[in-house]
């Protein structure tokens, strides 16, 4: 792991834990480890969404990126833009490579994680030439466990705004999230 790549992910966890604080629950949502069923095939929007929601429960990296396509691109909030490639330039958003590089770092180095999106809403979004995405904006509650008891970690919430749409075999995945939180 290369010192560039291990400070954007210090520093998506510091701001997660800055934003959220420190966090000690004393009943959790959640048994970790729990069984899930993915979506298979992810024949709707919400469904991928789903299957995110379970992969981030599962810490199953091949089930995460199997939310995403080459296309992907995660839209920061102005307060994080950085360079996160190393290219010299700011960036406003990453692509499935970081995507994927930043999850197994924190997937692998976390004991426990909840997630739950809450919302049902979607509409077609009007940024698609093809006219086949739908906007699905979510509020999301996340917790991050970092101790074997799971007790301690660190917990973000906030808004984002996923814009799915389906590939040349008709499976939807996620092609652009926004994040759309409070700082």
């Amino acid at each position: 792991m290369d010192r560039r790549t291990l400070l954007a992910v210090s520093l998506t966890l510091l701001a997660a834990a800055f934003a959220a604080g420190c966090w000690n629950p004393f009943n959790p949502d959640t048994t970790p480890g729990d069984e899930v069923q993915y979506y298979d095939p992810a024949d709707s929007a919400w469904k991928v969404l789903k299957n995110l929601e379970y992969a981030y429960v599962s810490r199953d990296l091949a089930h995460y990126t199997d939310c995403f396509r080459s296309d992907f691109e995660f839209h920061l909030l102005e307060v994080d833009w950085d360079d996160y490639d190393g290219d010299g330039y700011i960036d406003q958003y990453w692509g499935q490579d970081l995507e994927e590089e930043f999850h197994q770092m924190m997937f692998q180095s976390v004991t426990a994680i909840e997630l739950t999106l809450s919302g049902t809403q979607e509409s077609p979004w009007s940024g698609d030439s093809t006219g086949q995405a739908l906007a699905l904006p979510r509020t999301f509650d996340l917790k991050v466990y970092t101790d074997g008891a799971h007790t301690t970690g660190y917990r973000a919430s906030g808004s984002a705004l996923f814009i799915c749409r389906p590939d040349s075999l008709g499976e939807w995945y996620v092609w652009q999230w926004w994040d759309q939180s409070d700082t």
